[in-house]
C-alpha cells in the first residue's frame, strides 16, 4: 500500500535544488522510498537506524550512514533540507526534529510528513515552535505534511521531550543482571513477559536434554537491549552472540553486556542476514510489527534465518503471540517442531531439523 506521506516528501525533495545538501531520515516506514531516493542521489545522505536499510540504500549508490539518530555524523557541510516521515515511537520522532534543528543551515528546511492518526498535527505545532517560520499544513487524504524554515537558535528555545533518548540507563533487574536500555528500543523500559517465558522454558529443555556444554554457540536473534543473551550467558553458554537490526537496540547490549561483565559478540544483521557460521542454540522473540503496520512476513523471515543458522543438530526456541500460527508458518521450514509451551498470552515452540 502507497505511503503517501512518502510521496509527499518525495515530491518536496524533488522540488528542492539539485545543488543543495540533503539529509533524508529513513527509519522503518522508508522501505519503500529507496528506489525513489536513488533518482535524487546527488548531494543526498540517507541516515537509518535500520542496519537493513543502510544496506540497501548502499546498494543503490546512496551515500547512507547507520547510526542511532546521530545527524551529527552527516553534518560534515550545513543541511539545506532535511526530511523526516514521522516514527511510530514519539521518543524517535522528539529526537529527530530536534536532530533538524542543529543540523540545518540558517536557511535551511525541514520537511516533516505522517498520518493524522499518528500524531502528525501535534508533531508539525510542536515542530513549528523551534523555527522562526512555519508553512500551512497540508492534507492529501488521511496524510498531511508541512514545512518549516529558519531553525531558532538553540539557546533560545525548548527543545522537544525525547525522554533523555541518548542516555542508557538501568531499567531493572532479572535473574541477578541489570538491564540497561534506553528510547528507540522496542519495550524499553520493560522485562518482556514473552521473553521471560522463554528464558524459562529454553532453561528447563536445554539442561534436561543437556544441550550446554564449552562448546556450545548460541544467538539471540533480535536481541532488543539483550535480556536474553544476558541472561541465558549464565547457563553456562560462554559463545553468545546477539544481533538486531536497530543501532539503539545494539548499543543498549552492548552496554549491558559490559555493566554485567560477559562478554557477548554483537552485530548488525536484518533477521540474522549474513551472519556467519552457525549456532547450537538460537533464542527468538520476534517482532511482528514494521513501521505502524502489523506485518506477518517479519516472522517468516526470522524463521527461514534462524534455519540457515541452524548448526545441524542444534535447535531453535522462538517465543510468539498465543494467537500467530507459528507452527503452520514452520512447517514448510523445520522438519521438527514442539510447542512447549503455551499460557494462553504467549507460547514457546520447540524447531529443530533432527529428532
Amino acid at each position: 500500500m502507497q505511503d503517501i506521506a512518502i510521496s509527499q516528501l518525495l515530491s518536496q525533495l524533488q522540488a528542492t535544488p539539485a545543488g543543495a545538501h540533503k539529509l533524508w531520515f529513513a527509519d522503518e516506514n522508508s522501505y519503500g522510498a529507496l528506489g525513489q531516493l536513488a533518482h535524487h542521489a546527488h548531494n543526498l545522505t540517507v541516515l537509518s537506524n535500520r542496519f537493513d536499510i543502510h544496506q540497501q540504500a548502499q546498494a543503490l549508490g546512496l551515500n547512507s550512514i547507520f547510526n542511532d539518530v546521530d545527524f551529527s555524523e552527516a553534518c560534515r557541510v550545513a543541511i539545506d533540507a532535511i526530511f523526516i516521515r514521522i516514527s511510530k515511537e514519539k521518543p524517535v520522532t522528539h529526537h529527530a526534529i530536534n536532530q533538524a534543528v542543529s543540523a540545518l543551515n540558517t536557511d535551511g528546511q525541514l520537511h516533516l510528513a505522517g498520518y493524522k492518526n499518528e500524531g502528525i498535527k501535534t508533531y508539525a505545532q510542536k515542530a513549528a515552535a523551534l523555527f522562526n517560520h512555519s508553512g500551512k499544513l497540508q492534507k492529501q487524504k488521511d496524510s498531511h505534511f508541512c514545512s518549516l524554515s529558519d531553525p531558532k537558535a538553540i539557546a533560545n528555545i525548548t527543545l522537544l521531550d525525547t525522554n533523555n533518548y541518548t542516555q542508557l540507563r538501568t531499567i531493572g533487574e532479572y535473574a541477578g543482571k541489570q538491564l540497561v536500555s534506553k528510547p528507540g528500543v522496542f519495550g524499553f523500559e520493560k522485562v518482556d513477559e514473552g521473553s521471560t517465558l522463554l528464558l524459562q522454558t529454553a532453561q528447563t529443555f536445554l539442561t534436561k536434554h543437556a544441550r550446554i556444554n564449552a562448546h556450545t554457540r548460541a544467538l539471540d536473534l533480535g536481541c532488543g537491549y539483550g535480556l536474553l543473551a544476558i541472561t541465558a550467558s549464565e547457563w553456562g553458554i560462554q559463545n553468545m552472540t546477539a544481533t538486531d537490526n536497530n543501532a539503539a537496540a545494539l548499543s543498549a547490549i552492548t552496554a549491558g553486556a559490559k555493566q554485567n561483565n560477559i562478554n557477548i559478540t554483537t552485530c548488525a544483521a536484518d533477521a540474522g542476514e549474513g551472519i556467519n557460521g552457525t549456532f547450537d542454540i538460537i533464542l527468538c522473540n520476534p517482532p511482528f510489527h514494521q513501521g505502524f503496520e502489523v506485518s506477518g512476513d517479519l516472522t517468516d523471515k526470522f524463521l527461514h534465518n534462524a534455519n540457515k543458522l541452524l548448526a545441524k543438530n542444534g535447535c531453535a526456541l522462538f517465543v510468539v503471540n498465543s494467537f500467530i500460527a507459528i507452527e503452520k508458518k514452520a512447517l514448510s521450514v523445520f522438519k521438527y517442531q514442539q510447542t512447549l509451551c503455551n499460557n494462553k498470552q504467549f507460547k514457546v515452540v520447540l524447531l529443530t531439523n533432527s529428532q
